[in-house]
């Protein structure tokens, strides 16, 4: 890894990490849940759970969707819930407790350095967080290693940029006014498995067999009002935020009003809906 990358790095990890995004993730957790809840669904379609499996759920940020794995699987089973974040861990415990669930642990684990003996889970899960892998190959490589033989991962990641509509709205107010930067050259990204089969190449070559992918346009429904939806957007968005802080006062609250207004022209008065293309993708041990 170049010197310039691994500063990208501790710096994505960083702001990751800080208090004030915990705190937003926290704060915004339920609402996200119901925004996210068709990503959960088209996870859950291909997971292949069942009652009693011990599952590993990874990059799992405060409890989404590790708290629904740990109710299919049910109090037979057992959901160890992963983030590189303690204080989200934190956060995923409390809304275990608030949801009664009893069958999940947490612990801080990096995917690319797992603390687990081989072939200790029958299904691991991973939402949004395959396209952050550093190392994507090393990774892949600890998955199927702590997977049992015939176990299944499942993934779900962003399909291309131009078709998620939420990310447009959120960013292009800012990208019309400065473009953001691009991350370093081999620096992991959202669209980074949004042209297909990408992500099959990965799974193919780390060993996995049995591989399953399918690009689908799912909806994303923000339940408030479009200011609610930007001021979550800025809040749980760590790398973002030195971006949008980068515009001198008057032209960010330009830009901010301005998605503020794209954000109202999708709003029923109950609900925003965009759309966004996704990739699905599972595979065997």
């Amino acid at each position: 890894m170049s010197e310039q990358l691994k500063k990208f790095e501790a710096k994505v990890k960083t702001e990751w990490l800080e208090d004030a995004t915990c705190a937003a993730w926290r704060k915004w957790h339920d609402k996200s849940v119901h925004f996210w809840s068709e990503l959960t669904r088209a996870q859950l379609a291909v997971a292949a759970l069942a009652p009693g499996q011990r599952v590993l759920d990874l990059a799992s940020g405060t409890g989404d969707p590790a708290l629904t794995v740990a109710q299919l699987v049910g109090s037979g089973g057992h959901v160890v819930v992963t983030d590189l974040a303690p204080q989200m861990l934190a956060i995923a415990r409390e809304n275990a407790r608030r949801a009664g669930l009893a069958n999940l642990s947490y612990e801080v684990v990096d995917a690319h350095t797992m603390p687990y003996a081989d072939a200790s889970f029958d299904r691991i899960t991973c939402r949004l967080g395959v396209m952050f892998f550093w190392d994507c190959q090393k990774a892949l490589g600890e998955i199927r290693r702590v997977l049992k033989p015939g176990g299944v991962v499942s993934f779900v990641c962003w399909g291309p940029i131009d078709r998620n509509e939420y990310m447009r709205a959120a960013t292009g107010a800012f990208n019309r006014r400065q473009p953001l930067p691009p991350p370093p050259p081999g620096a992991p990204h959202p669209a980074r498995f949004g042209s297909p089969g990408s992500l099959t190449t990965e799974l193919r070559t780390a060993g996995f067999a049995a591989v399953r992918e399918e690009s689908l346009t799912v909806p994303l429904r923000w339940p408030g009002p479009p200011d609610e939806l930007w001021t979550r957007q800025y809040e749980i968005s760590a790398p973002l935020r030195p971006y949008f802080d980068s515009f001198a006062p008057a032209t960010k609250a330009e830009a901010i009003q301005e998605t503020i207004a794209g954000f109202a022209t999708r709003y029923d008065g109950k609900e925003i809906t965009m759309q966004t293309a996704i990739v699905v993708a599972a595979a065997t041990k």
